[in-house]
């Protein structure tokens, strides 16, 4: 089902800027906010959209792989414009670069189940045991990765089943959020 969308709240009003995503999850905005960066969870790929001056958006593209062949969740731009983000359910941390290329960065995943989950989602037949079956050992589910510390060079994952939040140091440090200039 494409029934996501983004919305602008602009002077007290909130609008529909773009829709027609497969589960809209997070966005993020470059480091000079000229792209938009949406997370197609089930659509299992990142969308781009040109920001205009108004905030409205300009067409769409695909940003990196067509399909992750994994459930995309959180992202996460570094210094070096990056965009880093996490496979839910398989429990990776991925990175694109600004050309387009993806590399798995950390993988603690159950590769059968996620083959079965996988298998599953393209008959559309997946159950909650399927999805409770995937999982790794570090944090269950990896939902979100950002990066913090007075360097932002510590790298923090979140999960969905997780009991606590495990992190590690990068050689690259994130890009600061805008709202934090």
């Amino acid at each position: 089902m494409r029934d996501g969308f983004v919305a602008l709240y602009d002077k007290g009003q909130l609008r529909i800027v773009a829709d027609g995503f497969a589960f809209t999850n997070e966005v993020r905005l470059d480091a000079r906010e000229e792209w938009l960066y949406v997370v197609e969870t089930c659509g299992r790929r990142i969308t781009r959209l040109r920001v205009a001056s108004d905030g409205s958006l300009g067409r769409r593209e695909t940003f990196g792989p067509a399909d992750h062949g994994a459930f995309i969740d959180g992202i996460a731009f570094d210094a070096f414009g990056n965009l880093w983000g996490t496979h839910v359910f398989a429990d990776r941390i991925f990175a694109i670069t600004p050309e387009g290329n993806l590399h798995i960065l950390l993988d603690d995943g159950d590769v059968a189940a996620n083959e079965r989950l996988d298998r599953a989602f393209a008959r559309d037949r997946v159950t909650p045991e399927l999805l409770l079956s995937c999982g790794g050992t570090i944090a269950p589910w990896f939902a979100s990765v950002t990066f913090g510390g007075p360097d932002l060079r510590t790298v923090y994952v979140g999960s969905l089943r997780g009991t606590r939040i495990p992190y590690f140091r990068s050689p690259i440090a994130g890009e600061p959020m805008a709202h934090w200039r």
